[in-house]
């Protein structure tokens, strides 16, 4: 719910709703997909998506989560497998922001120095993401103290990886996937996998 400032509650800005609602339009049938998928949401999350989401505005994680849920229900499987293809989504809007502000793009390095910054412009009270090694041929990246992260949410993670280092002149020799996860009952999130420069066009 916009407002909440509890340090015990996860929650989001209100630009990763908006991000979502511009993936689903892209998709097809995407205004009545959308209204499917509002219908297809629990009773808040709902009500609050229905009315204008505020960019700056916090909102409870829960929302998040539903709404993403919700989503692969409606336009996908069930399987979580279209919350990659949303998280490759919203990258591409991260990068192509983060590219408009500095006047270049960034490098894949870049964004193993910064990625907590990524993480904390719209997550907040949920945890910390760490590069444990930035290295192209063994990348590990960890998000800690965490414990609610949804696994639908991983997947959004896997895409959101995947697609940043792409983005910015990276290719995945072994794509990045999420090894260990505090909803199997390991200590944190931990994703893998093995990245090169691409070669000049």
């Amino acid at each position: 719910m916009a407002g909440v400032n509890s340090l015990a509650v996860p929650l989001v800005k209100g630009t990763a709703l908006i991000g979502f609602f511009k993936f689903v339009k892209t998709r097809p049938r995407g205004e009545a997909a959308a209204e499917e998928i509002l219908r297809a949401l629990p009773e808040e999350a709902g009500r609050v998506c229905r009315k204008k989401v505020i960019a700056v505005g916090d909102y409870s994680y829960s929302i998040f989560v539903a709404y993403i849920r919700a989503m692969d229900r409606v336009l996908g499987q069930g399987d979580l497998a279209l919350c990659r293809q949303l998280g490759e989504f919203v990258a591409n809007l991260n990068i192509q922001f983060a590219t408009q502000m500095s006047k270049k793009r960034p490098l894949p390095e870049d964004l193993f120095r910064v990625g907590d910054v990524f993480w904390k412009n719209y997550h907040l009270n949920s945890g910390y993401l760490k590069a444990e090694d930035s290295s192209p041929d063994h990348t590990v990246l960890r998000i800690y103290d965490f414990p609610q992260m949804d696994p639908a949410h991983c997947r959004l993670m896997e895409g959101w990886f995947f697609r940043a280092i792409v983005e910015t002149g990276g290719v995945w020799s072994e794509a990045i996937h999420e090894a260990r996860c505090a909803s199997r009952g390991d200590p944190y999130h931990e994703f893998i996998g093995r990245w090169k420069l691409a070669a000049p066009a």
